[in-house]
């Protein structure tokens, strides 16, 4: 029997699970009732007798912290948890990797199961917004060595390349998934601000420039200015009036008190 046509049937009840922990997640976040949402999901976690699913409960209770904390330590990434969580581990070259998107040149490397598992997993946590937003939490912690171990070696050289590629995520990126974004990518704006300050303040430009061009909502092009504001430490620089989003009043409070 495949591993796939094994573990389907437990994988089917995680991911539909996920999907109505995350409606719930996304609902407490819009009308901003985190501690509410926090209790809600560490007395659904304690219900739980399926490993995945208590997983994925913790990865949102670290979610709501996170945004009430504005801090988090993650020591092992999500999609290891998930591997190690579901008895994947042990598949053949089913490992971190295979938890992103199957690309042309993986797919020659696997066999026609491997690919169809690897497939299969990765399009679906791919749909998961608690997931995503862990995931780019994890990298946010790993960058600023939240977990005490030091912050990540980030070669030079790489770092305006870095920069201008997730610099792209702000026009893609949901509200919610555009505030680690940002406080990536300021850390990286301060950490190189004497080599790189006036490259990284055109890439920016360049951003808000695109966002306007191609006719974004007005509300996401708020978010983005305030993300921008937050990048540069600049809270002269954020728009005028109330906060229009969830995502936008959150990232307001890294420069102003509410």
């Amino acid at each position: 029997m495949k591993v796939l046509d094994f573990i389907k049937p437990t994988l089917e009840s995680f991911f539909g699970f996920a999907k109505e922990v995350d409606k719930e997640f996304l609902s407490h976040i819009e009308r901003e009732e985190l501690y509410e949402g926090l209790k809600k999901v560490q007395e659904l976690k304690e219900k739980q007798q399926e490993p995945l699913k208590r997983l994925y409960c913790e990865w949102t209770e670290r979610s709501f912290k996170f945004l009430i904390d504005r801090w988090v330590c993650f020591e092992e990434f999500p999609s290891e948890q998930f591997l190690l969580t579901s008895g994947l581990k042990g598949s053949k070259k089913l490992s971190f990797w295979a938890m992103l998107t199957i690309r042309e040149e993986d797919a020659k490397r696997l066999t026609e199961e491997e690919f169809e598992l690897s497939k299969y997993v990765s399009e679906n946590l791919e749909e998961l917004c608690v997931y995503k937003f862990v995931n780019s939490l994890a990298v946010l912690s790993l960058f600023r060595g939240d977990c005490g171990n030091g912050e990540i070696n980030i070669s030079p050289v790489r770092v305006v390349r870095m920069f201008d590629i997730d610099s792209h995520r702000l026009l893609h990126s949901s509200d919610l998934m555009i505030i680690p974004d940002t406080l990536r990518l300021r850390y990286l704006y301060d950490k190189f601000f004497d080599e790189h300050h006036n490259t990284f303040s055109r890439i920016l430009s360049d951003r808000l420039s695109q966002a306007i061009e191609e006719g974004l909502p007005k509300e996401h092009i708020r978010v983005i200015q305030t993300a921008i504001a937050v990048i540069k430490n600049d809270p002269e620089s954020l728009p005028e009036g109330e906060p229009q989003s969830s995502a936008e009043k959150w990232l307001r409070g890294e420069l102003v008190e509410w």
